[in-house]
């Protein structure tokens, strides 16, 4: 804490008349950290609100036993070898079919919480049944994201692959406005299609003609085949604007950018978006690190 966390709290401000300080990572506080903070809990600021996150479900009772089980939330995520298995019964209560890649890309495209999850699935059977379908597939998946939003990630995808810069921030700016630019969803779509260009990449440098390749990509060591035309011509134009070292470096800086808007406000995403827009399509991927050490290329998750 260095007590930076208790002068946030304490001192007034000029500017505001109630300040909001978020403490993440709790379960790593130190004994002494734990009982200075208690020390605070028992006589809190009235202008300020401290919201302590922990990624475990038990904090030391010196913290715990100060607070008023009212004002506790605890937030369940389910395990990932549990979300394939929801999704499928989900679609099998309401007499509906779903395959194994419509399953994988829908649990990439869709934020990761349940009531997302339902809801989403819950409108892809209504457009499923409204063509006389019974069975989800990848590409329906595909065609009902793009269908149901004017701008996507899918779009933004497009016009990084093929249209100018200008357009690309367009589009960026179009999705915030419609509050569909939170980042992570947002960086976790552009990382999966990245992904797959990679595995395209991949493919066609070890000699395999087009039309093999397209069927052959894997994001994750799932399949994510390439399949509609349109989907086809935006990723050739990928292709020729990427080469497999710059979609590697871009696939990086993805993930560090991930990092980065999770531990920022959600009022500065707007701004390390762009940045990001700006590196993947000036700059090809290069800039210093934001954050040393971990490789994001092929093996770290959103």
């Amino acid at each position: 804490l260095n007590g930076e966390i208790f002068t946030a709290l304490s001192n007034n401000s000029l500017f505001s008349e109630h300040r909001l300080v978020i403490l993440s990572q709790a379960e790593n506080l130190q004994a002494g950290q734990i009982k200075e903070l208690a020390e605070y809990i028992k006589e809190p600021s009235d202008t300020a609100t401290l919201v302590i996150i922990s990624a475990e479900n038990y904090l030391s009772g010196k913290l715990t036993g100060q607070v008023p089980k009212q004002q506790v939330q605890v937030f369940w995520e389910m395990f990932d070898n549990r979300k394939h298995e929801w999704v499928r019964n989900l679609f099998s209560t309401a007499n509906f079919g779903i395959t194994a890649d419509a399953v994988e890309v829908l649990l990439e495209l869709v934020e990761n919480n349940t009531q997302e999850l339902r809801a989403t699935s819950q409108q892809l059977m209504q457009f499923i049944a409204s063509d006389g379908g019974d069975t989800v597939t990848e590409e329906a998946v595909l065609r009902y994201i793009q269908h149901t939003r004017q701008e996507s990630v899918f779009s933004l995808f497009e016009h990084i692959a093929t249209g100018s810069y200008e357009r690309v921030l367009d589009i960026l700016h179009t999705l915030i406005r419609s509050g569909e630019g939170d980042a992570v969803p947002m960086l976790g779509g552009l990382l999966w299609q990245f992904r797959r260009l990679v595995s395209l990449e991949e493919l066609l440098e070890q000699g395999y003609p087009w039309d093999d390749a397209v069927k052959q990509v894997k994001v994750m060591g799932k399949s994510a085949a390439i399949r509609r035309k349109k989907d086809e011509g935006t990723y050739r134009s990928a292709v020729q604007r990427y080469p497999l070292d710059v979609t590697r470096s871009i696939i990086a800086r993805i993930g560090e950018y991930d990092i980065k808007t999770r531990e920022m406000g959600t009022e500065l995403q707007p701004m390390v978006l762009e940045q990001l827009m700006g590196i993947i399509m000036v700059k090809q991927g290069q800039c210093p690190r934001l954050l040393g050490g971990a490789s994001f290329t092929t093996d770290a998750r959103i």
